[in-house]
């Protein structure tokens, strides 16, 4: 198994923050020394990327960011200059405080802040000056403090390249309304080095600004795709969708945020704090807002998340649909979608489900109009509501299309996992061998429901015949029964895949916690101790809630460095969930061998995912249909098949080929079947599991596509 290969010279931008202040923002609790760090964030992606970017031309920089091959912009934060040295990178530019006192025994690397210090000027400069030149200055000057091998890979790139180190900036007359709606796109558009002007900073929301930024962006795209295509290429975000939510906990603890709450915690002014914490939770701050320190602490950390997303919008060159979606527009009706399932009120789930949607409808239909209708997109949403179930083209946004998360809440989190844009190749290999932690009570009636289908897995005809085969998914099945028990079994496994099987909870007023056969655990209280694999799969109730505050399971996970969950937004169904956990086994054994070894292409595991996921909508379906009387029994495996048809490969247009077959074998109208998927088939059990973190950015490489570095 490879892990994290980086190229022999990549470039690490380290921002030094102030080791005295460790606050967090008031509303969703970000770094608040990064606020003072917006400037310095914002220049990052006018720079190069990696080291390839230093040498070519504008347009070949562009083509690699779409390819999907090379990670993104690599962001390190210190709050000591020792820490420096453990930054993995031989080019290092570090972003230091104002009035930072240089000497001349700091490790090497081109230091940048407007102290004007007694410093060989080959290793600092102002922020103003540092550009392509400058980088690609400080590495000739360098160059002979380098080895011989990296010397010959510079001198590679140089002959490779263009040898472009120019400043120059594509030439346009955009002008652009910039506002927080804008700020990531326009960012995105200076990484593009697109040379466009705005008009002053607002707060206000414009769909028109939105779009027209979109649209520079993607066409963009579409040229450089057209005239300088790639000779390898992976599946990149088409598009990220982004809306005004919030940290939860506001609304699902409102009594920890009444004035009374807020004065005894010791903040100053809680009227106004209580104020400002109404308009964030409506999305209500706009250009004619009353000033205060908490309106503008609200706006500063808005234009934090803002800034952030336009540096993950660089790496891979994407556009971010903003929609004014808030938490007062969703959370009453998912606290009510909460209180239904949890009941087994199938009738008013139906309801509130349905209202849902069409409130979310409202809000996305703008911004999905820059989706595939034919084929399946890559989507990113960067949000704390369930955006995903929002619909298009007749599906939930994440059966139509490939899509996963980042939350915006706990901000300490969304910061780290938003700029994690680095790639993890893993051989498929890596895959034979599956950890699955399962932990109940020995009276416990689930407790069998996984064990006992992994024993007819083992069985089935495919795995006796198995020894023919190059490939193998062997599962190894562990017990803990306690905190120190389940540290050392993930401490012992090298698998890249974990899945979790055992209950799960998130109390109203509490955090997410896992349930081992002797004791309730947080996996916050393991992420120091414990190695996290690249993929968690929690088969567990609750492991990232849509009605409970942030601090889920799968947050945790992410903390810990896990680089993808797939976990629950309501609890889940032990028989339905084991049997998803058996399909994920199946998949990987069956499917892998075909996209890697036989039809030689990398796969992304977003995209695997994705593709199991629609294929278990399709498969409830059926159920559904069966279970309603609609059809007899004998008719699933004539539908599986035509379902399977159409997604395995992916057709275009697959749901219309899919409502099709089964329109003409139940014999009735595409529409009926399409109005029971959208009336009768509400919330099915593949819909509560939602990605989180960068699937996209795990590739399991085939040899024919994209060789594995030894």
């Amino acid at each position: 198994m490879a892990f994290n290969q980086k190229p022999l010279l990549n470039i690490s931008y380290i921002i030094m923050l102030d080791k005295e202040n460790n606050d967090l923002t008031t509303f969703n609790e970000y770094p608040a020394t990064l606020i003072n760090k917006l400037d310095i964030l914002r220049k990052i992606p006018e720079l190069p990327k990696d080291l390839c970017e230093v040498f070519c031309s504008k347009e070949t920089s562009i083509q690699h960011r779409l390819s999907g091959i090379f990670d993104g912009y690599t962001v390190v934060f210190i709050k000591d200059m020792s820490e420096i040295d453990e930054v993995e990178s031989e080019i290092k530019v570090v972003f230091v405080c104002d009035g930072f006192d240089f000497d001349l025994s700091l490790p090497r690397a081109l230091y940048v802040g407007n102290s004007d210090v007694n410093i060989n000027s080959k290793y600092k400069c102002k922020l103003d000056e540092v550009n392509h030149q400058r980088i690609a200055s400080y590495i000739y000057e360098i160059s002979n403090e380098l080895s011989e091998l990296q010397v010959s890979y510079i001198s590679k790139l140089r002959e490779l390249y263009e040898d472009d180190t120019s400043n120059h900036m594509i030439d346009s007359d955009c002008i652009f309304n910039r506002s927080i709606f804008t700020e990531a796109n326009l960012i995105a558009l200076s990484s593009l080095r697109l040379d466009y002007e705005f008009e002053r900073y607002r707060y206000e929301y414009s769909e028109e600004d939105i779009l027209k930024t979109i649209n520079v962006i993607n066409i963009i795209r579409k040229k450089i795709s057209e005239n300088k295509p790639s000779n390898i290429m992976l599946r990149t975000n088409s598009i990220v969708i982004s809306d005004m939510s919030v940290n939860l906990d506001l609304q699902v603890n409102k009594s920890e945020y009444t004035q009374n709450a807020l004065k005894n915690k010791g903040f100053d002014d809680p009227i106004s704090l209580e104020k400002t914490i109404k308009l964030v939770q409506r999305n209500g701050i706009d250009e004619k807002t009353k000033r205060s320190q908490y309106i503008d602490l609200a706006y500063n950390e808005r234009n934090l998340i803002e800034v952030l997303i336009g540096i993950y919008l660089s790496s891979n060159i994407m556009p971010c649909a903003k929609i004014p979606l808030s938490n007062s527009d969703l959370y009453s009706v998912l606290k009510d979608i909460g209180i239904n399932d949890r009941n087994h009120n199938q009738k008013g789930l139906k309801r509130k489900y349905i209202n849902l949607r069409k409130v979310l409808h409202n809000f996305t239909q703008e911004a999905f109009e820059y989706l595939s209708e034919r084929n399946s997109s890559m989507v990113k949403v960067v949000s704390n509501l369930p955006i995903e179930w929002a619909y298009h083209n007749g599906l939930p946004l994440m059966v139509r299309h490939t899509v996963s998360r980042f939350p915006v809440s706990p901000g300490w989190l969304a910061n780290k996992v938003i700029l994690d844009t680095s790639n993890i190749h893993i051989d498929m290999n890596s895959f034979s061998n599956i950890l699955v932690i399962s932990s109940f009570r020995d009276d416990d009636i689930i407790k069998e429901h996984l064990s006992s289908k992994i024993e007819l897995f083992n069985t089935m005809p495919f795995n006796r015949e198995a020894r023919d085969k190059k490939f193998k998914v062997n599962i190894n099945r562990q017990e803990p029964s306690n905190r120190e028990e389940l540290i050392a079994t993930l401490n012992s496994s090298s698998a890249p895949i974990v899945v979790f099987d055992m209950h799960g909870g998130h109390s109203e007023e509490g955090i997410g916690v896992i349930s081992l056969k002797n004791e309730a655990i947080s996996i916050l209280d393991i992420v120091q101790v414990a190695r996290m694999p690249p993929i968690v799969v929690l088969s567990s109730c609750d492991t990232s809630p849509i009605d409970r505050n942030n601090y889920s399971t799968a947050n945790a996970f992410l903390a810990g460095g896990a680089k993808t969950v797939l976990a629950s937004a309501l609890p889940i169904l032990s028989d339905e969930s084991s049997t998803f956990i058996i399909r994920l086994f199946i998949r990987l054994q069956e499917y892998l061998p075909i996209v890697i070894d036989k039809e030689k292409r990398s796969l992304q595991w977003s995209s695997f995912m994705s593709g199991m996921i629609r294929r278990t909508f399709y498969t409830e379906f059926i159920d559904h249909l069966i279970k309603t009387k609609k059809i007899g029994r004998d008719r699933k495996s004539k539908l599986n098949f035509e379902a399977g048809m159409c997604l395995d490969p992916l057709r275009e247009e697959f749901h219309s080929h899919i409502i099709s077959a089964f329109a003409k074998e139940m014999r009735i109208d595409e529409s009926e079947v399409q109005r029971i998927i959208d009336e009768d088939f509400v919330l099915p059990e593949c819909l509560k599991y939602l990605q989180y973190g960068s699937p996209e950015r795990i590739i399991i490489n085939s040899p024919g596509h994209i060789p594995l570095s030894q």
